[in-house]
């Protein structure tokens, strides 16, 4: 055990004599000997003693030869300091004033976004604040129209009983008793009609606000989230072999089906157990359903087969002349299906190429086609890789452009190009998307050897991975909070997904 010197505050370094060193060595507390060695090993200074115990197959020299060494070495040392390690501090120091005017730039696109969220509500507040404020100027005028109406008839009713009031009054001892009785009941008469119901013309519509409170208040506004609460940990790995794993269909938090670019048929892997086992479930790739059900695609014979949970397989219907190239589940019912024709180049479709994603139902019935975008002509896609639809029932789409490069399509599910994510860096080339339960996307670079997290709309985000924590991401699959990734070498990764 060494004992060191202490001083209350940190002061800049400065020469010290050689009495005040020699005055300043410590003594070793376990053996009460002088300190008068250095292990390299612990960069610690030790006694003798230390030297043969506790240090004694260490690299331990006396202070005064490593000390003679290290004076040797210090024009060299102190020139790499200057010019390396000083350096990469300069530079750090430049990245991290960067990193402030990014930041500042970052906050600076929040703070518009949510005023211009605020600015959208406060003018829909207004319409529908002129909304009802037409109900109740139109209801106004509408009574006061009837009451209008009803004044009318009541002034041309008093008229008429004045004049016959004054008629009577100058005439009633000429007239013969006939006339006199006929004169006082048209009177009658007429003062016994003059009940117009004038109540019923009051103002009849009201207002009735609800209260305000701050969590109606905070719904609408939206909320802020701190991205460094979105990350992944790793809580398993396993070697499935070493080709490519094409595709990654999770059952549970622990299995997974698993397909590599040269087998036929998937295999059922528990990560926990790491254990494979062999399936019945063979074709190119797969969905497993919330209900349980599996759906195949076959690109050989472009068929989707269902197979129940009883293991009976049977084919549900035929895309024929296209290949159904993938499939998910659609949040809305029914199935999402890529298809392709194999008549045409790859990446260069012409006028007879189709390339699209269909919603179709259980039994192969169409729902919609997403092929072009609402010009009718401009194509949504040149290769429909991987698709996925997303909580806020958009559909997202892994668009191969070319052999190393693409983007993610974001669809509405009424087929409206929502956006299109080209990455962060200058070559993109996603290969798999998923959705987590607050509809944000992650889509995998395999190139790149990241995982991208998007916000629902299609904005980057961050970095859930990078090249420290994976290499070349092919495949994945999220089962709540459990994401699954695949990569080109048949390692299988798997991950708990914290976005609170």
């Amino acid at each position: 055990m060494l004992v060191f010197i202490e001083t209350e505050t940190w002061q800049p370094y400065r020469y010290l004599p050689n009495t005040l060193l020699l005055k300043n060595t410590s003594q070793c507390i376990e053996h009460d000997l002088r300190i008068d060695m250095t292990c390299e090993d612990c960069d610690e200074f030790i006694c003798s003693q230390c030297a043969k115990t506790d240090h004694k197959d260490h690299d331990w020299k006396t202070i005064t030869t490593a000390g003679s060494l290290r004076r040797r070495e210090l024009k060299k040392t102190l020139r790499r300091v200057k010019e390396k390690d000083i350096a990469e501090i300069d530079e750090k120091i430049k990245k991290a004033s960067k990193q402030r005017e990014g930041n500042k730039k970052c906050c600076d696109s929040e703070v518009s976004k949510l005023q211009k969220h605020y600015d959208a509500i406060v003018s829909k507040l207004d319409e529908i604040k002129k909304n009802l404020e037409t109900k109740l100027v139109e209801d106004l005028e509408r009574k006061n129209a009837e009451v209008s109406n009803k004044k009318l008839d009541l002034e041309k009713k008093r008229d008429n009983i004045k004049d016959l009031v004054e008629f009577l009054e100058d005439k009633h001892g000429t007239m013969s008793d006939y006339s006199l009785i006929e004169n006082l009941r048209d009177l009658t008469n007429l003062v016994s009609n003059t009940d117009s119901d004038i109540e019923r013309g009051d103002h009849s519509v009201r207002y009735r606000g609800v209260d305000i409170s701050e969590g109606s208040l905070d719904s609408i506004m939206g909320q802020t989230f701190d991205l460094d609460d979105f990350n992944l940990t790793e809580t398993d790995s396993f070697q499935y072999g070493d080709e490519s794993l094409y595709v990654l269909e999770t059952i549970d938090e622990d299995t997974c089906l698993v397909r590599d670019c040269t087998s036929e048929c998937f295999e059922r892997m528990n990560i926990r157990l790491k254990k494979k086992e062999k399936s019945n479930i063979c074709g190119d790739e797969v969905c497993v359903t919330d209900k349980g059900d599996v759906y195949v695609t076959h690109y050989s014979n472009h068929t989707i087969v269902h197979l129940s949970q009883s293991g009976s397989a049977s084919p549900v219907f035929n895309t024929a002349p296209l290949i159904p190239f993938g499939i998910c589940q659609s949040t809305e019912g029914g199935l999402l299906v890529k298809l392709v024709d194999d008549d045409t180049e790859t990446f260069y479709p012409d006028s007879k190429s189709r390339r699209l994603v269909r919603h179709v139902t259980l039994t192969g019935d169409v729902i919609r086609e997403y092929e072009y975008q609402e010009d009718g002509q401009t194509r949504l896609f040149t290769v429909p890789w991987k698709v996925r639809q997303n909580g806020n029932t958009d559909i997202c789409v892994v668009n191969r452009t070319e052999e190393f490069t693409g983007e993610l399509v974001i669809l509405s599910s009424s087929g409206f190009l929502k956006s299109v994510y080209h990455g962060q860096k200058v070559t993109f080339d996603p290969a798999d998307v998923v959705c987590d339960s607050h509809c944000n996307i992650i889509v995998s670079d395999y190139s790149n050897s990241q995982i991208h997290l998007l916000s629902p709309d299609g904005e980057f985000m961050k970095y859930l991975l990078t090249e420290n924590e994976v290499t070349d991401p092919w495949s994945m699959s999220l089962y709540k909070s459990t994401l699954w990734v695949g990569d080109y070498r048949g390692l299988i990764k798997v991950f708990q997904f914290n976005n609170t």
